[in-house]
C-alpha cells in the first residue's frame, strides 16, 4: 500500500468514527429524554431500529421475588401486558451476564432457550440471529436482545457503538423503574395503563402556572391544538419550549401518531440534511443502506424542528419547498415522496431581525409564523417559581431516592428574588442539586448562581445590552460556576442542557476562550 493510500485508509477510519460518534450522542441524548415505556418504545422504533439496522429489541429484568427473569420491554408488544407476569427460568440469562462480551444465538439456539414465545412470532419468520447484551448496573441485573433478520457476521464498530449505548441504557432503565414504582405505591391502579399515559413530569409543569401569561399560553394551546395549523413557539432557552410543543401534539388529531424532534443547532449542517430528508444507499460516502428522514418518519403525525433559528440557508430553501409541495426527495433519490406532517417549529432568536441580518429567509419566515406562541421568561413570571420548585423537590426525591419534602419559607424567598436567566431549566437544576445536598426533610438553604442579568441602561432605563452581549455573559457566568468544566455530570453543558458539541459551538460563535472564564 502506498503512503497515499495508507493517509486516504487513516482518514476514511477518522471520518467513520466521528460519524459514529455523532450517531451516539444523538441516540443517546433521545434515550436520556425516555421517561416511561411508551417514550422508550417511540425512541426504539423511530430511531434505534432505523440507524442499528435490528428487526427487533427486547429487554430482560430479573424479577424482584421470585427466581428467573420477566419481560420488561419488546418492540414486537410495546404494550407488553400479557407477559408481564410471566417468568422465565432459563440459564441462559446466567451465561449472558456472566460474559464480557455479547452472546450470540442463531433461530434454532433462540427458541431452545424458551425465549421464543415471550419475544413473539417475529424470531419464527423474520429473525436470523439475535445478540444479548448485559446491560450494567448495580441496581438490577438487565439484559438486552436485539434481532437480526440476516445471517451475515456483524461488524466490529456496531457492536462497540450498542456496548456504549449500554451504559445510557442504564440510566434510562433506573429512571423509568423508579417513576413507575413511585406510581405504582400511590395509585395502584395506574401501573396497567402507564404505557399509555404520560406520567408526571416537566412536560406538564412547563405549561403550569397562575402567572397570565401561562394562562394565554393554555389558551392558545387549546385552540391551536385540534387544527393542523403551523405553531411558531418563541422563547428564552430553558422556557419549555419543547414541552408546549408535546402537549399541542398530545391534545391533537395526530396524538396517536409520532411526535418526531430534531434540533437543527445540535446537528453539523453536513449531516443535517440526511437527517431531515434521508438519503439513498450509497449516495455519498459512509451511506451504507438506505435511510428515512425525520419527515417520512413523522408521516401522518407532528415534526418539531427546535432551534429553527440555526437552520443553515441552503436547507431554509429546501425546507420551504416541501412545506409549500408536502413532498420531500431524499439525497441521491430521483422520486418524489408525499408527507402529511404537521410543522411546529422554536427557536429563542428573533427571526424578523435574523431577516434583516440575511440570515433567515423571509418567505420561510411567514410560513412557519402561521400561529406563533410566545413563552415568557421566568423572571416575567415570578409568582410560577414555588409551584415549579415544589414540583421539582418531589420529582428529584424520586428519581435519586432522597427523603426531602419541603422548602422553608426563607428558601423560597432567594429563589422568588433571583432572575433566573436560564429559565426553568436553571431552577430544574438548582433544585435537583438542593435536594442532593441537604441532610434533613426540609431544604433550608438554596445555592443560586451568583449571575444577574442585570445590564447597562440609559437613565430612561431602555436596555442596551444586545441579545448577543446577554447569551455570551450568560454562557460566561455558568462556565465559570462550573469551574471551566464543559462535559461530564458536572460540567456547563450538562446545567444547560446541551449536548457539549453544541456549547463548544456556541463558545466559538460568540469568541469566549478559556482566558474569559478561568481567570
Amino acid at each position: 500500500m502506498t503512503h497515499s493510500a495508507e493517509n486516504n485508509e487513516i482518514l476514511k477510519r477518522i471520518m467513520q468514527r466521528e460519524q459514529e460518534q455523532l450517531l451516539l450522542l444523538s441516540l443517546c441524548e433521545s434515550l436520556a429524554m425516555a421517561e416511561n415505556r411508551a417514550d422508550l418504545n417511540q425512541v426504539v422504533t423511530q430511531e434505534l431500529k432505523s440507524k442499528l439496522g435490528f428487526e427487533h429489541f427486547s429487554l430482560f429484568l430479573q424479577h424482584q421475588a421470585k427466581e428467573g427473569h420477566v419481560l420488561f420491554y419488546s418492540s414486537e408488544h410495546p404494550k407488553f401486558l400479557r407477559f408481564k407476569d410471566e417468568v422465565l427460568k432459563t440459564d441462559f440469562f446466567d451465561r449472558v451476564l456472566g460474559s464480557p462480551d455479547p452472546v450470540l444465538l442463531p433461530t434454532p439456539e433462540i427458541i431452545k432457550t424458551g425465549l421464543q414465545p415471550i419475544v413473539g412470532d417475529g424470531y419464527k419468520n423474520t429473525i436470523r440471529k439475535a445478540l444479548f447484551y448485559t446491560i450494567p448496573s448495580k441496581r438490577f441485573q438487565a439484559v438486552l436482545c436485539l434481532g437480526y433478520s440476516k445471517d451475515g457476521k456483524t461488524e466490529r464498530e456496531d457492536l462497540r457503538l450498542v456496548r456504549q449505548l449500554c451504559n445510557q441504557l442504564t440510566i434510562t432503565l433506573t429512571n423509568i423503574l423508579l417513576l413507575e414504582r413511585h406510581i405504582s405505591v400511590n395509585d395502584p391502579k395506574n401501573q396497567l395503563t402507564q404505557d399509555e399515559k404520560t406520567p408526571v413530569s416537566s412536560q406538564h409543569m412547563a405549561i403550569e402556572g397562575d402567572s397570565a401569561p401561562m394562562q394565554k399560553v393554555r389558551t392558545l394551546i387549546s385552540l391551536v391544538s385540534p387544527s393542523d395549523t403551523g405553531v411558531l413557539i418563541l422563547g428564552e432557552s430553558g422556557t419549555g419550549k419543547e414541552l408546549v410543543a408535546r402537549a399541542i401534539h398530545e391534545n391533537s388529531d395526530r396524538k396517536n401518531k409520532n411526535l418526531v424532534k430534531i434540533n437543527c443547532a445540535a446537528i453539523p449542517g453536513n449531516l443535517l440534511e440526511s437527517e431531515l430528508f434521508g438519503h439513498e444507499k450509497g449516495s455519498f460516502t459512509g451511506a451504507i443502506s438506505q435511510k428515512k428522514g425525520k419527515f417520512e418518519i413523522a408521516h401522518n403525525g407532528t415534526l418539531f424542528l427546535d432551534e429553527i433559528g440555526e437552520l443553515p440557508m441552503d436547507l431554509q430553501v429546501k425546507l420551504l419547498r416541501t412545506l409549500q409541495e408536502k413532498e420531500i426527495e431524499r439525497i441521491g433519490g430521483h422520486k418524489a415522496i408525499a408527507v402529511n406532517v404537521r410543522i411546529i417549529a422554536a427557536t429563542n432568536r428573533d427571526l424578523q431581525q435574523e431577516i434583516a441580518k440575511g440570515n433567515f429567509r423571509k418567505d420561510l419566515y411567514y410560513r412557519l409564523n402561521i400561529f406563533p406562541i410566545y413563552i415568557a421568561p421566568l423572571k416575567e413570571r415570578k409568582e410560577d417559581v414555588k409551584s415549579l420548585a415544589k414540583f421539582f423537590v418531589q420529582r428529584f426525591c424520586i428519581k435519586n431516592k432522597q427523603n426531602v419534602k419541603t422548602i422553608s419559607a426563607k428558601a423560597m424567598r432567594s429563589l422568588e428574588m433571583h432572575n433566573w436567566p436560564g429559565n426553568v431549566r436553571e431552577l430544574e437544576h438548582t433544585i435537583e442539586r438542593a435536594v442532593l445536598l441537604s441532610p434533613e426533610k426540609t431544604i433550608t438553604e438554596i445555592e443560586v448562581s451568583s449571575y444577574t442579568d442585570t445590564v447597562h441602561t440609559t437613565d430612561n432605563n431602555t436596555v442596551i445590552k444586545s441579545w448577543r452581549e446577554f447569551e455570551r455573559d450568560y454562557l460566561l457566568s455558568v462556565l465559570k460556576f462550573c469551574k471551566g468544566r464543559i462535559s461530564g455530570d458536572n460540567g456547563a453543558a450538562a446545567l444547560l442542557d446541551l449536548p457539549s458539541t453544541t456549547l463548544k459551538s456556541r463558545m466559538d460563535r460568540l469568541g469566549i476562550k478559556k482566558r474569559h472564564y478561568l481567570s
